[in-house]
């Protein structure tokens, strides 16, 4: 979410979306003062037991105590990164101040910043991090190998070879498909193109009397599509995606989404699908024989239903030509802004330990998301069983993701544009001519009408 952007103007699906994803709910509730007297290493509400004491802004999905943790799958493993940390810096404290509405925690933090009043140090969104770039210090000091990192972290967390902030897990979108349906209607390769995916999917629809092949309404799930023929939705704030090459990537990416429908592959009501976990139930019930979804734990296992989940694998998202490749990524940092003194040393290494790569590696585990270094997916005492079976894949998937801009207008209306025309479009209520012009129309006047496009 961009900054100053007000609740009015906040779509559902991005107030709630998906840890799976890399993202968090506003449901995070504030945590409470009252562990004053516990003089334990770490508490909900501290971490250490020095001198040196800062503010941390964060989420309760990060915290080290189970019970008040909400993602408490997750909490243990929290609680070993902050103990640690203590341990290793006795001298230090980290004061965690839990923040409950995202819209207020993101307009403060860059409100404050630019006026020299920020706390010491923050969990960000990583789609927060572009606003924040010029309040935020630099890591490098702290963080080893910064050019482990995946190139989406680079490009979108690092200016001029500065790690700005601490990007700790991602997830990703991909395509799961049947190998025996695809192997049976198809050449045993997963679709790479949409010509594929039409061909392969249209058959299995007519052979099989299923759903060829399914999706959700999300913006992220569908974006790498027109991110994959090199389309951009902003240009220094401002919206383009409406602009020369941007334009037929753009209407080519929503006249797939009419084929997929009129063909018989897809059915209308995913028009109306905004519930990611359906689309694994489905296919776990034999609905469907490819969808896109999240690396997230019951996509991957798709379970309980199936009773042969080992027929599934995943591919890369199939694309308009077979040399294009795009995810879409999110996920969660730890940014400082403290720039000077003993604060600001502590506040950066107390960032910094959330990308060491066995933290890293045990967060991601516990949480069942993907590392953003590399090298942790080479850690054996990591990701095994049938859970994990796809780990491999997800690493290669990685190294062409694609951030969410952190533009305001993105938040503020071409996300939920994107989705709206998406409905439309599988609805069968608009052609995706009529689709793709009215959401231009929609941004350009949500962005004060200040938009003349060259299509």
């Amino acid at each position: 979410m961009p900054e100053n952007i007000s609740n009015k103007h906040q779509k559902p699906t991005r107030r709630t979306f998906l840890l799976a994803t890399g993202g968090i709910t506003t449901a995070a509730i504030a945590g409470c003062a009252g562990d004053e007297e516990d003089d334990s290493l770490v508490t909900h509400n501290r971490v250490g037991n020095g001198d040196v004491a800062f503010d941390h802004w964060t989420s309760a999905f990060y915290s080290p105590d189970e019970d008040e943790s909400l993602q408490p799958e997750t909490a243990s493993a929290m609680r070993t990164r902050f103990e640690e940390w203590a341990e290793e810096n006795p001298e230090y404290q980290a004061n965690l101040v839990y923040q409950s509405d995202l819209d207020q925690w993101e307009s403060q933090l860059v409100t404050r910043a630019s006026s020299g009043e920020a706390p010491p140090s923050s969990t960000l969104d990583s789609v927060w991090v572009p606003d924040n770039r010029e309040y935020l210090q630099p890591l490098n000091d702290y963080v080893d190998d910064i050019d482990d990192f995946f190139p989406f972290v680079q490009e979108t967390a690092m200016e001029n070879g500065d790690l700005l902030a601490a990007w700790f897990y991602t997830g990703l979108r991909c395509l799961y498909y049947r190998v025996d349906l695809v192997e049976e209607y198809g050449d045993g390769e997963p679709p790479r193109t949409w010509e594929d995916v039409l061909e392969v999917g249209g058959a299995i629809a007519d052979g099989e009397g299923i759903d060829g092949f399914t999706l959700q309404m999300n913006a992220l799930d569908t974006l790498p599509f027109f991110w994959g023929q090199g389309g951009e939705l902003v240009d220094d704030g401002t919206p383009v995606l409406g602009n020369e090459d941007n334009f037929d990537a753009l209407l080519s990416t929503f006249e797939f989404f009419g084929d997929l429908v009129d063909q018989g592959v897809t059915p209308q009501r995913v028009g109306t699908l905004d519930d990611p976990a359906q689309l694994g139930e489905e296919a776990a019930n034999g609905q469907s024989a490819m969808f896109i979804g999240s690396n997230s734990r019951y996509q991957i296992s798709v379970e309980p239903n199936d009773d042969n989940p080992d027929r599934w694998d995943v591919a890369e998202i199939p694309m308009r030509e077979a040399d294009q490749f795009a995810t879409g990524v999110g996920g969660w940092t730890e940014a400082v802004y403290a720039d000077e003194g003993e604060v600001a040393e502590a506040a950066r290494s107390f960032a910094a330990k959330a990308v060491e790569p066995e933290t890293m590696g045990r967060y991601c585990e516990a949480g069942s998301q993907l590392p953003t270094r590399a090298s942790v997916f080479d850690d054996d005492d990591l990701f095994s069983g049938d859970t994990f079976r796809f780990q491999d894949q997800f690493r290669t998937f990685l190294e062409n993701g694609v951030a969410r801009p952190s533009a305001p207008i993105y938040s503020e209306a071409i996300e939920e544009e994107w989705v709206t025309a998406k409905e439309r479009v599988f609805t069968r209520q608009s052609s995706p001519e009529e689709a793709v012009g009215t959401m231009l129309d929609n941004i350009a006047e949500a962005y004060d009408g200040d938009v003349e496009y060259e299509s």
